[in-house]
């Protein structure tokens, strides 16, 4: 994002603390955001009030961004600051102008969206595993790709940062299932974790996995 700095500098700021909601589902944006810093949560809601948490947005990230290309008249989810954030807020219209004027501009909203699909493949990938530690093993693997951090040789430091039961939320199992899973994970030498955060051993994982642990995924810093 720092390539476009002067664009997004044209435009005013926000502050969004840690909690607060920053768009609700249903509701028709009156303008987007892009995430200067921190992170934003994606979720939706079950008819009883289950939290479903789908994705997460960190910098430089387009929300919403199926609102801005004119895919749908509102927001489709809701957003929510995991941490607090700055966003830019931005016109709907510059940003398609910008678009039309500037192909290397164009190129990284491109390269936004692919690696948001990119992000879905993976994230499915380990939803559709049968067993709750594969489920665990094949998310850090997804976490770890698309916002992870190189430590040393053969580690990577997921930046998102996950109480159990939000762990458990984004998984889609129990507290108690997700807590049984981590301790298999750890005891085998798969992960560890440093109060919120989890490091991942990628050497163990790529023999544990059925492909490579890093397959070439650019997002990984």
């Amino acid at each position: 994002m720092n390539n476009f700095n002067a664009f997004f500098d044209q435009f005013p700021t926000t502050l969004a603390s840690k909690g607060q909601v920053i768009l609700q589902q249903g509701s028709e944006p009156a303008h987007a955001y892009v995430l200067k810093s921190g992170i934003v949560k994606v979720t939706s809601f079950t008819g009883n009030g289950e939290e479903k948490s789908l994705a997460f947005k960190i910098a430089g990230d387009l929300i919403p961004a199926h609102w801005v290309f004119g895919q749908s008249r509102v927001a489709l989810h809701y957003y929510q600051a995991y941490t607090d954030c700055v966003l830019f807020l931005l016109d709907r219209d510059a940003i398609l102008r910008q678009i039309d004027l500037d192909h290397a501009f164009a190129r990284f909203m491109l390269d936004q969206h692919i690696a948001s699909d990119l992000d879905r493949q993976l994230r499915v990938e380990a939803l559709e595993q049968s067993r709750a530690h594969l489920k665990l093993l094949y998310t850090f693997r997804h976490l770890a790709l698309t916002y992870g951090t190189r430590l040393k040789q053969g580690f990577v430091k997921i930046d998102i940062p996950f109480t159990q039961q939000e762990l458990a939320n984004f998984i889609g199992l129990t507290r108690e299932t997700t807590i049984a899973a981590l301790g298999k994970l750890r005891r085998d030498n798969l992960i560890r974790s440093d109060h919120r955060y989890y490091v991942v051993n990628t050497g163990v994982m790529s023999m544990v996995i059925d492909d490579d642990f890093d397959p070439g995924v650019s997002r990984l810093g």
